[in-house]
């Protein structure tokens, strides 16, 4: 018989045995894989949600692509609540579309808007490499955000990812090698960065001398990483990465690259490496695309549902239970002694001394360090500029002073820029626009720039070359050629277009030079002075005869100015969001000459000196989010413009209101003006992500309208008559290569009333000089 001190040991030891033989033990430990899927990728936030509400525990974190964007933060000590926040955040939403902030927005350095469709670089070498732009998403604000974001977790964890508040992987791709690459130590942001980097979306980043791409390109769920680096108990694996269609989408398959490339490398994840005891999840997204970020809330309840359907087989496999006041205290240690965000140092890495110094002057501070804000603010002002490239920041921690270096990789992009562009119309306005641009940086930046435009209705050329210099106040200097011609000859096009357009012939040079002040970056104050020369080519009378001879309009001037600038729109044709305000002060004084022609009354050469100041001001701005946009344009002229010779010569050098793509291409008597207030609204409706619906509205009216008596001279109409209007509706699809659209127009003019207008590309010209 046992004694009841060796059946104590037997009963011990047979609980031991039968607890071994029990698969969800109290030490399990669990690792989760996060699969890539763009945007499907936010369904890994809900997950993450259901497990710390039912108190499962999260060992270790394993990422590809968003799936490895959604791990970092989670590991890096963020709560599922605060990601779901970030990610349904205005600033998340520009990041992801590769738009800067609102708030980092600078326009200082912004060019004037031409009609490119491609850019190219011609890498001035011994072999002249000829390369497309390689990235469709500027960046920018994506490095920046996440070297902020990680910047205190990964000090504190040491640049040891397994340090982390929980231990981390991520996956990216060597597509030299084509091989994975497992990253677990060094800069968080730069892990976060890498794993998402579709290949022609975003500009990859270079780990430890290596250009790496999106983790999903070789492992989208990367179970097998999870087993051999930390080898868990137990794996949840959450799959957002399932095919979207299972037959061929006839119909909906528009060509989309940045949407075709996700699907290339991400259609399938394959789940066959899960064990017996593993959970795989994979939320129901329905037909939600990588490309639908801002459907936040549904993929993020796709995820929390997913997991919630499946918690009494997650409890069954894992008994070992954390409590939220434990996660919550693991978080909080984590995280409250993290080093406060201010900079000892920037480090400018891949520009010489003197390019240094020249970037150096970018960034100001007002105390004996450099706050986050000021890194910020320099930083972007750095991004708005098209003359450096490789623009990648990181925020390293330094253990001598207790503070952060802020390290700036960074090249001057010395290729000679080309770009080419354009617009194919229904009316004979087409256009052919070529540019070229080179910059050469040293304690200034100068850059030389050529423009060109030819077509029948117009041509131009425009030459420039600008020095900036990053002082206490930046400013640039540019002298500039400016040529136009436009040709109002013949541009009827078909259907409901039946006019009677005047025969008129523009054309001017402006010999400028112009200083840009600015004190934050977010505007300009441009001074401006020169010499300008239009020449005007007209017929007194709609009808003419093939034995007629054109009235030519010669004036000769000496032009000074003052431009205010602010503000930026979401397009350069066709906008829909943003605000922007253009104020200019301007003085001419000049010389016209008239050289009559056979439909003139005035039958010898006239001459005639002409001076006057002149107001303009434009404000143009959007409200709403989503399907539905509203905007709005108000415009105001005020001059002490005198009467030219006869009608037509005082018209062409009146200022127009042109509101629309189709009515610069026209030039219509009702809507020109010495002084006039013009205002209209617009509705767009956003049909698909690029496609858009929109109905435009505006009405014009000058102070006294401009007349003709029968001897062709000019006169004012009574005041505040004259009232015309323009209407529109239009559908535009938002290519990679610029807007595809259809509009109908109605103008208040008896030349013309009703238009149909069909074009590709963008109806973009330089101002006159008398603009």
């Amino acid at each position: 018989m046992l004694t009841p001190c060796i059946k104590r040991l037997y009963t011990n030891l047979l609980v031991l045995l039968l607890l071994s033989c029990y698969t969800p033990a109290t030490a399990q430990k669990v690792a989760l894989v996060l699969s890539g899927g763009g945007a499907k990728g936010i369904a890994h936030i809900g997950v993450l949600k259901a497990l710390e509400e039912n108190n499962i525990p999260i060992d270790y974190v394993v990422g590809t692509s968003m799936g490895g964007v959604v791990g970092g933060l989670y590991a890096a000590g963020y709560s599922p609540a605060e990601i779901e926040y970030l990610f349904n955040t205005k600033e998340f939403q520009d990041w992801a579309r590769g738009r800067m902030e609102e708030n980092y927005t600078y326009d200082f350095a912004a060019p004037d808007p031409t009609p490119t469709l491609l850019n190219l670089n011609l890498s001035l070498d011994s072999t002249l490499q000829m390369h497309v732009n390689s990235n469709l998403i500027n960046g920018a604000s994506l490095n920046f955000a996440y070297a902020q974001l990680m910047a205190q977790p990964a000090a504190k964890a040491k640049y040891n990812f397994n340090k982390l508040m929980v231990p981390y992987r991520s996956l990216a791709s060597d597509i030299y090698t084509q091989k994975q690459v497992i990253l677990k130590e060094g800069q968080l942001a730069d892990a976060v960065r890498a794993t998402m980097t579709v290949p022609l979306v975003f500009r990859p980043i270079r780990i430890e001398r290596r250009l790496l791409y999106d983790g999903g390109l070789y492992n989208n769920f990367p179970v097998n990483v999870a087993r051999k680096e930390f080898a868990p108990d137990v794996i949840i694996g959450v799959n957002v990465s399932s095919k979207i269609y299972n037959e061929y989408p006839y119909g909906k398959d528009d060509f989309d690259l940045p949407q075709t490339l996700l699907y290339a490398m991400m259609s399938n994840s394959d789940s066959s490496s899960l064990g017996p005891h593993d959970i795989y999840l994979q939320p129901d997204i329905g037909n939600m695309t990588s490309l639908d970020f801002n459907s936040v809330k549904i993929l993020y309840e796709a995820g929390y549902q997913a997991a919630t359907e499946k918690m009494d087989e997650i409890r069954k496999q894992i008994q070992r239970q954390v409590t939220q006041e434990q996660i919550n205290a693991k978080r909080e240690s984590f995280r409250n002694d993290f080093t406060s965000l201010s900079f000892e140092d920037i480090t400018i890495r891949g520009l010489t001394e003197k390019q240094s110094t020249y970037v150096r002057k970018f960034f100001r501070k007002e105390g004996d360090e450099f706050t986050m804000q000021e890194i910020k603010r320099g930083y972007f002002r750095l991004a708005s500029s098209s003359n450096f490239r490789n623009l990648y920041p990181s925020i390293v921690y330094n253990t001598k002073n207790s503070s952060y270096d802020f390290v700036l990789d960074m090249e001057h992009d010395d290729a000679l820029k080309v770009s080419v562009g354009g617009v194919l119309a229904s009316r004979p306005v087409d256009n052919i626009f070529a540019g070229f641009e080179y910059s050469l940086l040293r304690k200034n930046l100068y850059t030389f720039s050529a423009g060109f435009n030819t077509g029948r209705f117009y041509q131009a050329v425009r030459l420039r070359v600008r020095m900036d210099v990053p002082a206490r106040f930046p400013f640039y200097v540019e002298p500039s050629f400016t040529y136009n011609n436009w040709s109002y000859l013949s541009t009827k096009g078909f259907l409901l277009d039946r006019d009677e357009l005047p025969f008129i012939e523009q054309s001017d040079r402006n010999y400028e030079v112009s200083m840009g002040l600015t004190n934050t970056y977010k505007g300009k104050l441009v001074l401006n002075g020169g010499f300008i020369q239009t020449i005007d080519r007209y017929s007194n009378r709609l009808d003419i005869l093939s034995t007629d001879t054109l009235d030519k309009t010669l004036f000769n001037a000496f032009s000074t100015g003052l431009i205010f600038k602010r503000g930026q729109l979401n397009r350069k044709q066709y906008a829909s969001a943003g605000r922007l305000i253009t104020s200019t002060l301007s003085y001419i004084n000049g010389t016209e000459e008239l050289n009559p022609g056979s439909t003139s009354a005035i039958g010898v050469k006239m001459q005639n000196d002409h001076d006057w100041f002149r107001l303009k001001v434009t404000f143009e701005s959007f409200v709403g989010e989503g399907k539905h946009r509203f905007g709005y344009l108000v415009e105001g002229l005020a001059s002490t413009q005198p009467f030219f010779f006869n009608y037509r010569s005082t018209l062409t050098a009146a200022a127009a209101f042109t509101p629309l793509p189709d009515s610069k291409t026209l030039f219509l008597d009702s809507f020109r003006g010495h002084q006039y207030l013009a205002a209209g609204v617009k509705y767009i409706y956003m049909l698909r992500e690029r496609m858009e619906a929109r109905t435009e509205g505006y009405l014009f009216q000058p102070y006294k309208p401009l007349l003709q008596n029968k001897e062709q001279q000019a006169y004012y109409g009574k005041a505040l008559r004259g009232t015309s209007f323009i209407g529109s509706t239009s559908l535009v699809y938002h290519s990679l290569l610029g807007p595809v659209a259809v509009s109908i127009n109605y103008y208040d003019d008896t030349a013309k009333r009703w238009g149909l207008l069909f074009h590709i590309g963008y109806i973009l010209y330089q101002d006159r000089a008398l603009d």
